[in-house]
């Protein structure tokens, strides 16, 4: 196996160059931190890492505490994440936190009992506390009792552009389908709804009101599933609006499931509107109108906080940590109709 003390001796440096050359720490000129990278590539160096992390004090390990890996925000986040952490000489840790309060703080557990040196985090609990012994990045949400920096999708804006849309094509009846009432993500979209409704002066009435001769505009609130989404359409199947506002990947499949039940056409009986843009949004027919978060560059931004945080880390949490908020793009396709009155298209069937 080579060493590092091969790798110099055959660029023609000595170690200490050879070593700022390969880690990054340290200024060596472009010319030579090329020889020195194209010497270790032809040795097939590679670094021991166990030995550098104990000369650092440090595992060389980030923790990525993410609620499901089955939904492409997260899967999306670590492939992103992996890489960049990758590159800066880091392994990655996921854990999957579920639902539950009580297996985040699991997981939680777990990430410190392997003492990585810092951990990305997509919160579960909005209430729930977070480890001040060690560097924290949440993702995507922020906890109400954070202190750490928060990498967010500017979510109201997305979802005000996306209910602008709507009201600008003719629809007056629409539905606002969002998660949990205590997450930040439901506040920020809910935020960017009611600013586009008011400024159409669009009422907001309670979800079971039937009144279809005037505007209107409804929320409703489910836990993040498909089949949660599905029973809260259901719910007011007799008395659909002109459009749903799915605000989650999950929520536009529970919503298309309910369509197929019942056999509505979209978009010519309902138009559905979603969130976030995964690859079958595109494919589906008719293809889904969406605004898509910045995923990619929302988790390189957060390997780069958290990267940072542990290179400054004091054995203190920020005082004021910083919210950074990512513009993302509205994507108009097929699922959204445009139309000129409030009346109803047909009788909803009954479920087969």
């Amino acid at each position: 196996m080579s060493t590092l003390a091969d790798v110099a001796k055959l660029a023609g440096v000595g170690v200490g160059t050879a070593s700022r050359a390969l880690s990054g720490k340290g200024y060596v000129d472009e010319a030579t931190k090329s020889r020195v990278q194209t010497a270790a590539a032809k040795l097939k160096y590679r670094g021991n890492a166990a030995a550098r992390a104990l000369r650092e004090r440090r595992s060389r390990a980030i923790g990525l505490l993410i609620p499901d890996l089955s939904n492409e925000f997260y899967t999306s986040a670590a492939e992103v994440l992996q890489v960049e952490l990758d590159a800066a000489g880091f392994q990655l840790i996921v854990a999957q936190t579920g639902g539950a309060a009580g297996d985040e703080q699991r997981a939680w557990e777990t990430m410190l009992s392997r003492q990585v040196d810092g951990v990305v985090h997509v919160p579960v609990d909005p209430l729930g506390s977070v480890p001040t012994t060690l560097p924290v990045v949440q993702l995507n949400r922020r906890s109400q009792r954070c202190t750490a920096t928060a990498v967010l999708s500017h979510d109201a804006q997305g979802v005000q552009l996306l209910t602008e849309h709507l009201i600008d094509v003719g629809h007056r009846d629409i539905v606002a389908l969002v998660g949990p009432s205590d997450f930040s993500t439901t506040k920020d979209r809910l935020a960017g709804f009611r600013s586009a409704i008011a400024a159409a002066d669009i009422p907001e009435v309670p979800a079971g009101t039937h009144d279809r001769a005037q505007p209107r505009t409804r929320v409703l609130s489910a836990a993040l599933t498909i089949d949660a989404g599905a029973a809260a359409i259901e719910s007011i199947a007799d008395d659909l609006p002109t459009a749903v506002l799915a605000l989650s990947a999950q929520f536009v499949l529970g919503t298309l499931a309910v369509c197929k039940r019942r056999s509505i056409d979209i978009p010519t009986e309902l138009s559905i509107a979603g969130f976030n843009d995964p690859a079958w949004y595109s494919v589906w027919n008719p293809a889904i109108t969406t605004f898509a978060p910045p995923l990619a560059d929302m988790g390189r931004r957060a390997s780069r906080e958290i990267l940072a945080a542990i290179d400054t880390w004091d054995g203190r949490p920020a005082k004021r940590p910083a919210v950074i908020q990512m513009e993302g793009e509205l994507r108009i396709r097929d699922s959204v109709a445009a139309i000129t009155h409030q009346s109803r298209r047909r009788p909803v069937p009954s479920s087969r």
